[in-house]
């Protein structure tokens, strides 16, 4: 690789700025106001402990599934509403498996 034409300045500039102290900004003078009281913080409310036994993992196996956007869009549209109903978050691949497991419930 051919050398830059300016790389000798280049090292000068930066030596020369190496070597220079830096500047630091100027101090400001904090003003010491001792008569505001410090904020105590509120209490954490304490959090139930939690059950020792370790929770079993799901018996799932992962998946990759490629549906085509307007495929994906309505899970998506489906999980939404299904979230505003139930007043929690539910996955469009909720939605899927729950409609592959009926599916597979019919042809039964």
């Amino acid at each position: 690789m051919k050398p830059n034409r300016d790389a000798a300045a280049l090292a000068a500039s930066l030596s020369s700025a190496a070597a220079a102290p830096l500047q630091l900004p100027e101090r400001i003078p904090v003003a010491a106001n001792l008569s505001v009281a410090p904020v105590e913080k509120p209490a954490a409310p304490a959090l139930p402990k939690k059950s020792s036994k370790p929770k079993e993992a799901p018996d799932t196996v992962g998946i990759t599934l490629r549906p085509d956007r307007a495929l994906l869009n309505r899970y998506t549209n489906a999980a939404a509403d299904r979230t505003r109903k139930e007043g929690k978050v539910i996955s469009a691949q909720q939605i899927m498996i729950e409609v592959l497991e009926r599916g597979l419930q019919v042809k039964s």
